[in-house]
C-alpha cells in the first residue's frame, strides 16, 4: 500500500504541474507510463478505493467544481460525448444545469474507476460505508496529497517548504502580503470585551501604548486573565502580534504596529452600548496623543437601526471625520435568514465593514468559499460588507495563565515523547490533563492518538495557539493591511483608504456580490496604490469635513465653480460663509471654529445657485426637499 501511496503522490504532483500552465495539457510520456504502472498495481491488488480517491482528487484540483458539488454527483451525471470526451453535469436548483468538460488525464482515471464500481451505485463517489462523500471528507483527503508547489512558491515569510511544515497557514503567507511593511509607526486602537498583555505584544518590546478599562477607568485589570479577556486579546494579536511564542511563525501582518486597547465590558461581562460609545469618545479625545490612525471594532449591537438615529453609528462617523479609519466586523449570521442583519456600528456608511471568506486552509484560489458572515442592505439601504478577508483558519494565541493554556502546552509536549517517557510524563502531570484514569490502560500509540484527537478537537496549533474563526478576526486583518498602507504613505485619509481597498479587490466567482461586497482584499495592490499616491500630483489633504475638536476644515473640489459658500443650520441656512480657492488647484476650502460641540448639518452653495451636500462625506440625512444635508459631528470641546 505504501508503494501505491508513493506512486499516487508522485503522479498527483506531476498532474498539478500541468495545471499551472494549461488545464487540459496531457502529461508527457514518462508520466503516462508512470500512470499505467500505477493503474496496473491498483488492479492487481484490487484497491478500488485508491482509484476513487485519485479520481476525486483530480476533479478537486483540476476543475472549478466545489467539494459540495463533487459529493452530490451521481453516476448518471457522467456524460460521454461522441469524441470520447467526458462532461460532468452539475445540477442547479433553478434547472440551469452546468456542464464541466474534464481533461484527458482525469478522463482516463474516471473511466478506469467507472469500470470497477457497482452498477447499482447512485452517487459517483461513495465512502467505504456506502454513504456519499462529505465536503469535510474531501478536504481531509486533500490534506494527504497537498499542492506543495503553491506552498513553496509563496513561502517568503517563514522557512516553509512544504505543507507539513505548518498546521495553519500564517496570515501573511495566506494573503501573500508585502513583507517590507509591518505597520511601524502606526497605532491601531481596539474596542473589545477585554485584553491581556500577551508576549506577542509586549516582547521583546512593549507596543501597548495604553489600556483603558472603559466602565471602570480606575480599575487596572489588564494583567488579570479573565473570561472576557480572550476575545480582545485574539483580535488584537491577529492584527499586530509578532509571533513571539511561535518563533515568528504565527506573526501577524502589522507585527510592528503600536496598540491602544479599550475594554468595553464590566465585571459581570456585560458589553453595553454606552461603554462602546464612551470608548470611542476616548479615542476622539486622545487620537493625536497616541497617533491612532485606525480603530478596530469587533463588537456591535444586536438590533438594527437607522444610522441617522443611532448614537453608536454616529460616533463612528465622528471618528472618520476626525481622520481615523474605522473598521468593523460584519457579524457571523449569514447562514440564517432570521438573524442575518447588519447592525451598528457596522451599518455606519463611512466605516469599512468586513465580511469573511474561507480558503479551506489551502493555498489556491479554487478552494475559495464564503464564510457565513452577515451581509445585505442595512435598514437605510446601504450594501454591506464593503469587502471580505479571511474569516476562518486564523491562528491566534491562547489566553495565558489559564487551565486551557496549560493543557495545550502539556499535551503538545506529550506528542514529542514515546514509550515509557510518554507514560511517565502523563502520570507526572495527570492532574492538569483533560483525561480520566482509563487512559493508563491504553498503549503508548493509543495515548498518542487520543492526545492528537484532543488537540485537533480544540483546534490547537503550535502549542500556544489555536485556529479561530469569525469576522471578529477578518476586521483586524484588514486593519493590519491598512497599517501597512499608512506606513507606506502617512498622508492617506480614511476616504482614500476606503477607495483603495474597494477598488483593488479580487472577485470570488460563484459567490453572490451582496455577500462579498467589492470582493476579497488584495494586500499587494492596496500597498502599491498607497505608494503610488505619494507620487501622484494632487493636493495632499484630509477628507472633508476634517474635525479637530471644535475646529472644522471643509473642502470642495470643482473645476468650473466661480464661487463656493458654506451654509447650514449654524448660519440659519444663509450662504454667508464664503470659501476661498487654494491657489493653482480646483479645491475650495474654509476653516471654521464652532462655539459649541454638537451635531450640525450643512451644504455647499456653488455660484449662488446650486445647493449640494459634501461629496466627500457619507454621513448624510434627508433635507426635507428631496435632497440631502451633510452631518457634522462635534463631540468634544
Amino acid at each position: 500500500m505504501d508503494s501505491i501511496q508513493h506512486l499516487i503522490k508522485s503522479y498527483i504532483n506531476a498532474y498539478l504541474t500541468t495545471l499551472t500552465s494549461r488545464q487540459y495539457k496531457p502529461l508527457d510520456r514518462q508520466w503516462k507510463q508512470h500512470k499505467y504502472e500505477l493503474l496496473d498495481k491498483i488492479r492487481e491488488t484490487d484497491q478500488i478505493p485508491v482509484l476513487r480517491n485519485m479520481a476525486l482528487l483530480m476533479l478537486y484540483y483540476g476543475t472549478q467544481i466545489q467539494a459540495r458539488e463533487l459529493c452530490e454527483l451521481t453516476v448518471d451525471d457522467v456524460v460521454r460525448l461522441t469524441d470520447q470526451k467526458i462532461q460532468l453535469k452539475l445540477r442547479r436548483p433553478d434547472g440551469n444545469d452546468r456542464y464541466i468538460l474534464i481533461d484527458e488525464e482525469t478522463r482516463e482515471i474516471i473511466e478506469e474507476y467507472l469500470s470497477h464500481i457497482d452498477f447499482n451505485q447512485v452517487y459517483l463517489f461513495t465512502q467505504e460505508s456506502g454513504l456519499a462523500y462529505t465536503p469535510q471528507a474531501v478536504f481531509d483527503l486533500s490534506l494527504q496529497f497537498p499542492d506543495e508547489t503553491l506552498v513553496s512558491e509563496l513561502s517568503g515569510f517563514f522557512p516553509i517548504y512544504q505543507q507539513s511544515d505548518y498546521e495553519i497557514i500564517p496570515t501573511p503567507l495566506r494573503l501573500n502580503v508585502v513583507s517590507k511593511y509591518s505597520g511601524r509607526g502606526v497605532t491601531i486602537a481596539f474596542l473589545d470585551s477585554g485584553f491581556y498583555p500577551h508576549p506577542d505584544l509586549t516582547m521583546p518590546n512593549n507596543r501597548v501604548l495604553a489600556y483603558v478599562n472603559v466602565p471602570e477607568p480606575d480599575y487596572d485589570d489588564f494583567a488579570i486573565p479573565q473570561d472576557n479577556s480572550w476575545h480582545g486579546m485574539q483580535t488584537s494579536l491577529s492584527a499586530a502580534g509578532n509571533g513571539y511564542l511561535a518563533n515568528g511563525l504565527y506573526k501577524s501582518i502589522a507585527y510592528n504596529a503600536n496598540i491602544v486597547l479599550l475594554k468595553a465590558s464590566d465585571r459581570e461581562g456585560r458589553i453595553k452600548t454606552e461603554y462602546m460609545i464612551k470608548g470611542l469618545k476616548w479615542v476622539l479625545e486622545h487620537h493625536e496623543e497616541y497617533n491612532i490612525r485606525i480603530v478596530n471594532i469587533s463588537l456591535g449591537e444586536s438590533r438594527q437601526q437607522s444610522y441617522l438615529d443611532n448614537a453608536l453609528d454616529q460616533i463612528a462617523e465622528a471618528l472618520v471625520q476626525a481622520g481615523i479609519v474605522v473598521v468593523v466586523a460584519a457579524g457571523n449570521d449569514g447562514h440564517s435568514r432570521q438573524t442575518n442583519r447588519i447592525t451598528p456600528p457596522a451599518s455606519a456608511p463611512s466605516v469599512i465593514t468586513v465580511g469573511g471568506f474561507d480558503d479551506k486552509n489551502k493555498l489556491g484560489r479554487h478552494y475559495y468559499d464564503m464564510y457565513h458572515s452577515s451581509y445585505g442592505p442595512t435598514i437605510d439601504g446601504i450594501m454591506k460588507p464593503e469587502l471580505i478577508a479571511p474569516g476562518i483558519w486564523v491562528a491566534a494565541p491562547i489566553l495565558p495563565e489559564t487551565s486551557f493554556y496549560r493543557e495545550a502546552e502539556l499535551l503538545s509536549n506529550l506528542l514529542k515523547l514515546s514509550g515509557d517517557e510518554l507514560v511517565a510524563a502523563l502520570k507526572e502531570n495527570f492532574e492538569d490533563m483533560p483525561f480520566d484514569q482509563s487512559i493508563f490502560s491504553k498503549t503508548p500509540d493509543e495515548i498518542h492518538a487520543q492526545v492528537k484527537a484532543w488537540l485537533r478537537e480544540k483546534k490547537i496549533v503550535g502549542m500556544h495557539y489555536q485556529h479561530v474563526d469569525g469576522t471578529s478576526f477578518s476586521a483586524p486583518i484588514v486593519c493590519s493591511i491598512i497599517a501597512q498602507m499608512l506606513e507606506a504613505n502617512p498622508d492617506l485619509n480614511p476616504r482614500r483608504i476606503k477607495e483603495i481597498l474597494c477598488s483593488t479587490t479580487d472577485k470570488i466567482f460563484n459567490i453572490d456580490i451582496e455577500k462579498q461586497g467589492h470582493g476579497l482584499i488584495h494586500p499587494r495592490k492596496c500597498v502599491k496604490e498607497a505608494e503610488n499616491d505619494l507620487y501622484r500630483r494632487h493636493l495632499k489633504r484630509k477628507s472633508s469635513p476634517y474635525i479637530n475638536r471644535r475646529k472644522v476644515v471643509f473642502y470642495y473640489r470643482d473645476a468650473e465653480a466661480k464661487s463656493v459658500s458654506l451654509a447650514g443650520d449654524f448660519t440659519d441656512w444663509q450662504a454667508n460663509e464664503p470659501m476661498h480657492k487654494i491657489p493653482d488647484t480646483n479645491t475650495w476650502t474654509l476653516e471654521k471654529e464652532f462655539p459649541f460641540k454638537g451635531v450640525y448639518t450643512y451644504k455647499f452653495v456653488v455660484d449662488g445657485e446650486r445647493w449640494i451636500h459634501d461629496p466627500e462625506c457619507a454621513n448624510l440625512e434627508p433635507d426635507g426637499m428631496g435632497g440631502l444635508n451633510t452631518r457634522l459631528q462635534l463631540y468634544i470641546d
